[in-house]
């Protein structure tokens, strides 16, 4: 359907507005599994699909599904998501991570630290630009974000924190066993 297209901007835009603000969860994860990958980075790019989904999108195989999670506003997705994307093989996925406002500074500047990568000089312009107070990120598509769809709330685990760390041997090293975890916290598995 999308992938017959030669503009890959407007095949973006097409399955965007197919993803509208009123779109379901289990609609946003059945969509995550479609095999057109303009739809899985629509997907990934939503604001409102589910923590679960994204962790799932952030391995997957097309770099077009990374830069769309790379472009996700939310605030709420783990910094280790945004970390295992800014060690991205495909420079386009940094790109589009360094100018997402919802990325914090810190890893905007350690990728501004970087030797010999062709991305750092945009990261230290952009934290060169936040400092001046003249940095603006470049403006979503208009069907990319609603407006109305709200920021998921994580809830903080202040003894989970604590452990982790107290002792960094404890993280989980995949993904998966990231999922895992949150499932664990969040009282899903036991």
């Amino acid at each position: 359907m999308f992938s017959d297209s030669s503009a890959q901007q407007t095949a973006r835009q097409s399955a965007q507005r197919v993803i509208t603000a009123g779109v379901t969860d289990g609609e946003l994860q059945t969509l995550a599994r479609s095999s057109e990958v303009k739809v899985r980075a629509a997907v990934a790019e939503h604001a409102g699909t589910p923590l679960m989904t994204l962790l799932r999108l952030a391995e997957d195989p097309a770099a077009d599904v990374r830069m769309g999670l790379a472009r996700n506003r939310r605030e709420s997705i783990p910094i280790e998501i945004r970390e295992d994307l800014a060690k991205d093989r495909n420079v386009d996925v940094v790109y589009a991570l360094i100018d997402n406002p919802a990325v914090p500074d810190a890893l905007i500047a350690r990728l501004g630290r970087q030797l010999h990568k062709e991305y750092a000089k945009a990261a230290r312009a952009r934290m060169a630009a936040v400092k001046a107070g003249t940095w603006a990120p470049a403006a979503p598509a208009a069907d990319a974000v609603d407006a109305a769809v709200p920021a998921a709330e994580v809830p903080a685990f202040a003894a989970a924190e604590a452990a982790t760390v107290q002792d960094p041997r404890q993280e989980p090293a995949t993904s998966s066993a990231r999922a895992d975890a949150l499932d664990v916290l969040l009282g899903s598995k036991r």
